[in-house]
């Protein structure tokens, strides 16, 4: 059930979705203006649901899961929108040596055809797989929105897996998350952000095989856990999967390429 409240002694209106783009998403907005912080939210949560509709392989109306039944047999012509997408992705690829790979296989299958916007996913049985991307792109969307409304403080926490903190928390200088270990091994680690983002990756007790190594076709396994922080959302959460997926017990070279906060990592 979708919660909202808006608290007028602190100016606080919380929204909480069980379930939106695959989790659980948890959001945080200031303000004196409870009518102005529903619509900012409402535009925002719009937008949040467009993307999910268009991203999300598993919804058969989805512009992602027509494309991957489509491809298979001929060339189709993306939206502006997901053919832009489309190329980020292959940016990241080739930045993170392939382990950052919507395929999960097999990027080097795709054939872009540059003048119609088209693809051509040839291999039998290849599909895009945004769930490594989505998260970080919607955050940055919801970013723009909150900027272009002139709003100063928020937390939009998707599971505890990507985060996006705006300004600061009223009664501090930062917003304090915490990064844990979900098996209990190591004490949490506090982590302060401000007008950054988080992306959190790896495995859990409940999901021990949730990433694959893009080079080999098999999950990860083995209890490990990373995260980066980064102004950039869609960095943060391309770069937690591509370093889960390289099982690098450290951080791999190939993440100087990019200006990031900090890392951490349980392994």
């Amino acid at each position: 059930m979708r919660y909202t409240n808006y608290y007028p002694s602190s100016g606080m209106y919380h929204v909480s979705i069980p379930l939106l783009m695959g989790t659980r998403l948890d959001v945080l907005l200031f303000g004196d203006d409870r009518q102005a912080l529903e619509y900012v939210w409402n535009d925002a949560e719009a937008e949040l649901r467009r993307l999910e509709k268009m991203l999300n392989r598993f919804d058969h109306e989805s512009e992602v899961a027509k494309v991957n039944a489509d491809a298979q047999f001929s060339s189709v012509r993306l939206s502006d929108e997901l053919w832009e997408i489309l190329l980020d992705c292959r940016r990241y690829y080739d930045l993170t040596d392939g382990y950052f790979d919507i395929t999960l296989s097999d990027f080097g299958k795709i054939v872009f055809m540059e003048e119609t916007h088209s693809i051509l996913l040839d291999k039998y049985g290849l599909m895009l797989d945004f769930g490594g991307y989505a998260k970080g792109y919607a955050l940055k969307c919801v970013r723009e929105r909150f900027a272009g409304a002139g709003i100063e403080r928020a937390l939009v926490n998707f599971g505890n897996s990507a985060t996006l903190a705006v300004g600061t928390h009223p009664y501090g200088d930062s917003w304090p998350v915490c990064f844990e270990d979900p098996c209990g091994r190591t004490a949490p680690v506090k982590i302060d952000l401000r007008d950054t983002s988080m992306s959190v990756s790896g495995n859990m007790p409940s999901h021990p095989e949730h990433i694959v190594n893009t080079k080999t076709a098999e999950f990860v396994r083995g209890d490990r856990m990373v995260a980066v922080v980064s102004d950039d959302p869609v960095d943060a959460e391309v770069l937690t999967t591509a370093w889960i997926a390289s099982e690098n017990e450290r951080e791999p070279d190939w993440m100087g390429k990019f200006e990031l906060r900090n890392t951490y990592k349980i392994i």
